[in-house]
Formats: structure tokens, sequence, C-alpha cells
């Protein structure tokens, strides 16, 4: 927006950072610079010096990749010097003017006992991590050393600038392609994303050196809503990628996963074939997620009924996460079928998994939980609006009802009047329809409930055409949206009169507190995604006291979790100010479920 102003003249007037918002963007841009420059210097050490070339460029060589790909992604080298030395890249960051602080907090140094500094990625090919706009944030480093200590790849720590839940390598290059294919294909490596793009295909990513994420998935949806998981054959791989793609079914995802012939990866077996072999074999390998689910874990299972059981049960929680009814009643049917079970007694188990979320959420039985005679096939629809998509109808609700609403907001001024003077505060009028939309897109907040989403966007459009609609305007030709609409501007209260006419008061309607009303719709929806990306990182440090073995690196990832628990924390307690409550009973997992 700065760049913008000053291209056209025109003047931006911006409040006064707190002491707090300054450090934080400092540090920000400080990282920044350096991420930048040490991109240079990596890419330098590569291709200008001879241990960069004959280490490192030999080592991409024997991997075929050419000079126009190693360009792209901006690959390069650190050297490793003895150990009593302090790191090249610490050294040559110093003579460039950068500070030592800067060089820890980025994870691009670290300290010996002696104080000294040395390289974290010395030895190391550098594939540097960028965000969607190109900007670099971060690094990989794969280790070309045979100790099988090392771990073979390390990545930034978590820092203002790289919040590695929500990075995606590759996607600066791949998401035009991604966009034009209407699909996006995940990958695990590094190498497996540039090692496709080398061989034609461009709409690839990976999850930069993390379990798949909320965050990454609502990323690739900006692009398309259709997503193909590529694995190789390894049981244990795939037993453990197909525990995060409830994710991605979450997130209303069209999600096929494709398995690589035994003995290949993603590398080998892009380059051997090339693009059009390789578009042809996924599409004639890709297979939906809740069937390859079913089939991987049938053969498990066999004729032991305990493991049968857990078979289904599982399968039901994917389906559950699914948000669209019918694409649950669909695949419900299909799932009785291939597990040689009735439709009802799936539904049945999904009926009860929705009322045991629902409860555990209440704190308390809900007799009023019990699913209409004359509900369709899918989850059970359910008396009174609660968890996520309760909150995500309420704000549709107020978008409905008082969407042509004419609400007021004051600006924060840059300076405060000077002393014995009233100076008037600036302010903006517009209607709660453009005011909403605005903050729906500034804070990043994604809707899953797949009919209120499709409202949303249509309110989008409509604005940006210079048209606020109305209910009457909605659902014509769309039964799913005439009945949530009908659903939810059906009020189940009204304000009694006795108020005014026994004791002479008047209570503020809604329609009054409307800006009140929006701010607190908003903030239940930040609260509930701070709160369950809170629950996600303690699951997520239990998991790594127990079994270390699940990460690469468990000091470093133990760091960067603590790092992001702190940060999520003061978020959750500056959302709960909002409701005069820093009192909130403690989320669980199905709670966290309810957040994605």
């Amino acid at each position: 927006m700065r760049w913008l102003a000053r291209k056209y003249g025109i003047e931006i007037q911006e409040r006064q950072l707190t002491a707090e918002e300054q450090a934080e963007q400092t540090e920000r841009e400080s990282l920044s610079n350096l991420a930048t420059w040490a991109q240079k210097w990596f890419t330098a050490q590569l291709l200008e010096t001879g241990e960069g070339k004959s280490v490192g460029l030999g080592y991409l060589r024997k991997r075929d990749f050419t000079d126009a790909t190693l360009q792209d992604f901006a690959v390069g080298y650190c050297p490793e010097r003895p150990w009593s030395e302090e790191g090249a890249l610490a050294e040559a960051a110093k003579k460039a003017g950068y500070q030592e602080k800067w060089l820890l907090s980025s994870g691009l140094c670290r300290k010996r006992d002696d104080n000294s500094l040395y390289d974290f990625y010395r030895g190391r090919v550098i594939f540097p991590i960028r965000d969607v706009t190109g900007r670099f944030i971060g690094f990989g480093g794969r280790t070309l050393k045979t100790d099988k200590k090392a771990p073979k790849y390390v990545n930034s720590p978590e820092s203002p600038l790289y919040d590695k839940s929500r990075a995606l390598y590759g996607i600066h290059l791949s998401r035009n392609a991604i966009v034009r294919e209407d699909r996006a294909i995940l990958v695990e490596g590094y190498t497996d994303v540039m090692a496709m793009r080398q061989a034609g295909v461009e709409n690839v990513v990976a999850s930069s050196g993390t379990a798949l994420t909320v965050e990454q998935v609502r990323l690739l949806r900006r692009f398309s809503k259709r997503m193909t998981m590529l694995f190789d054959g390894d049981p244990a791989g795939l037993r453990a990628a197909i525990r995060g793609v409830d994710i991605v079914l979450g997130e209303g995802l069209d999600v096929k996963v494709a398995v690589l012939p035994d003995g290949e990866d993603p590398d080998t077996f892009a380059k051997r074939l090339g693009k059009d072999a390789m578009v042809e074999w996924l599409a004639e390998n890709s297979r939906d997620f809740i069937r390859f689910k079913i089939d991987l874990l049938d053969k498990e299972a066999a004729d032991d009924p305990i493991k049968r059981t857990e078979l289904v049960r599982s399968v039901v929680q994917s389906i559950a996460q699914v948000p669209d009814e019918l694409k649950r009643t669909v695949y419900v049917q299909e799932s009785a079928g291939r597990l040689g079970m009735q439709v009802e007694d799936l539904l049945a188990e999904l009926g009860r998994q929705a009322v045991a979320r629902l409860e555990k959420e209440a704190k308390a039985p809900l007799p009023s939980l019990t699913p209409k005679k004359d509900a369709p096939i899918g989850a059970p629809r359910l008396t009174g609006r609660v968890g996520r998509s309760g909150r995500e109808q309420d704000l549709l609700r107020l978008l409905l009802q008082y969407g042509r609403h004419k609400i007021t907001i004051e600006v924060p001024s840059e300076e405060a009047a000077p002393e014995g003077e009233n100076e008037e505060p600036m302010t903006i009028e517009g209607t709660l329809a453009e005011f909403m939309i605005h903050e729906l897109d500034m804070v990043g907040l994604a809707i899953r409930h797949p009919v209120v989403d499709r409202i949303v966007q249509h309110f989008r459009e409509s604005i940006v055409a210079g048209h606020i609609p109305g209910p009457e305007d909605l659902g014509i030709t769309d039964p799913e949206v005439v009945e949530l609409t009908a659903d939810v501007l059906v009020s189940e209260f009204t304000l009694s009169k006795n108020w005014f006419e026994r004791h002479g008061i008047e209570p503020e309607t809604e329609e009054q507190q409307l800006k009140r009303a929006l701010e607190g719709a908003l903030h239940r929806l930040l609260l509930d995604e701070a709160r369950g990306e809170g629950y996600r990182i303690k699951a997520r440090l239990q998991e790594l006291s127990e079994d270390p073995s699940t990460s690469e690196d468990p000091a470093s990832e133990e760091v960067d979790l603590l790092r992001r628990k702190i940060g999520v924390s003061k978020r959750v307690s500056k959302l709960a100010l909002h409701f005069e409550s820093t009192i909130l009973h403690n989320m669980s997992a199905e709670d966290a479920k309810k957040t994605r």
C-alpha cells in the first residue's frame, strides 16, 4: 500500500504504532533483510567457491538438476569450517553489518559454550523457503554426510518472519499453475517439488518439512479446492500421511491420493516419465481419499473384529469432517458397500460422533440433540446452532438481516488534538455488509460452512459491482441456500414489551448495537481459531515428548512449538478481553476439531 501511495502521490495517514508493535515490525524487517542477504550469499557459495562447486553443485548435478531449476529455486550451499573456527556465514554477515541477535533469532547461526558463533547449516545444500509473494522467509538444509546421527534435513526455527505451519515450499512458483490446472499436487520434499517442476508438472508444492496444517490447506484453498497427495509406497509413511488428511477434508477440499510404484519417489519418477506421461499416470492412479483409506486399513483389519470396529470408526471420523452434506451422503453409501455394512449403521455411528462432540463442547448432556425424523441422509440435523458452524451461521444472520444498514466507524487519528481544541474524530460510514467482508478479508478468516461460504462470496461479488444483496436476492435456484437462509432468519425469541410498559426500561436492540454485534461475531470466530491452534500445538508437544522419533530435529521443533504457544496464548488473552473474561475451559480434542 505504501508503494502504491508513493507511486500515485497519495498520502497515507497511519496511526502511531505502540512500542511493542514497532519492535515487532523492526524485528520482522530486519529478519527479512537478513534472509534476502543470506540467500544471495548461499547461492554465491554454491556457484563461485571450490567447496560449493565440488560438494554442493556436484551433488545437485548427480540429481540431474539443471541450471534453470537451481536458479528458479535459488538453491545454495553453506561451507563447513573446522569446529574451532567461527562460521563462514557468521563472519560474512557481521562484516555486512548484521547484528548477532538477528543471526541467532533467524536460526542461521547458533552459539557454542564459549559464546562464539557457528553456522547452523554448515556443510549442507540450502533450499530457501519463500512465501506466496516470493519473499525469502526461511531455509531448509540437506546434509551430504553419511553420518546417521545427523538429521538429513534441518529447517529454520519459528520467528516473526517464518511460521512453518503457514509456509508451502514452491508456492510462489506454482500458484498460477494451480489456478490454471484447478488442482494442487502435494509432495513430501524440496527436491520432489524441483524435479516435478523440471519435468513440466508445475502445480506442485511441499509442506516444508512439517505435517500438513490447517493454515497450509487454507493457503492452497485460495487457489483451488482440489488436491492430489502424492506418496511413495512406504507403509509407515502412508499411515502417517492419512492422519493429516482429515484436515484437508474438513476444509472442504476434494482430496485424491496417488501412491507411487515400489522403489520410486516423485523425484526419480517425474524425471523418468516426463510431463505428459506423469500427468497421464496421475489421472489414472489417483483415488478418492475415503476409498483409499478403506482399502489401506481393510488389509490390516482382515477378520479381526476389534480392528474392523476401529476401521469403521476411523472411516466415519473422516467422513464427519466433510462439510458438504451431499458428499457425506455419497461417502456413507459407498463406504457401507465396501465395508459390508448397512447404511443405517454408519449413519448411526456418524450421529453418535456428532452428539458426543457437541456434548463435550457443552460439558453436559444435550437432551435437545435429537435428529429430525425427516432429516436427509448424512449428519443429523441438530436443534440449535453451536460450535464453529453455528458461529458462522450467526455471522450470516447479521449479514442477511442487517447487511444494508449503515454504521459509522471511527478512524484512529495519528495525533491527539491540541489542548483546548475539541476536534471531531474522523469517521467512515458504510454498510454492515461492506465492513464485514472487509474484516473477513483483512484478518484472513476462512468460512468453512460450504453454503455460508457461497452466500458470503455472493455478497463479496455484489459489493464489487456496487449492490448490497438482501435475502430476497438469494438462492432462487439453490435449495441449500433457501433452506439455510430461512433457518438463520427465524428468531426463536422476541423482545418483551413489558420492559418498557411496566418498568420504564427500553433495552437496546441488536439493530441499535450493530457494531458491537459484528465485533462479537468476528471475535468469537477468531478466538475459536486461536484456541484450536493452541490445542494442536499442545498435542504435538505431548506427542513429541512421548516419541521424539516423530521429528527430524526434536529439540529444534520443541523450541519452535513453545514460541508459537506463547504467541497463541497472547492472542487468546487479547481476544478473551473483548468478552471481559480471561477464564476459558480447556479445549478438548473434539473442541479443536470444531475449529478446523
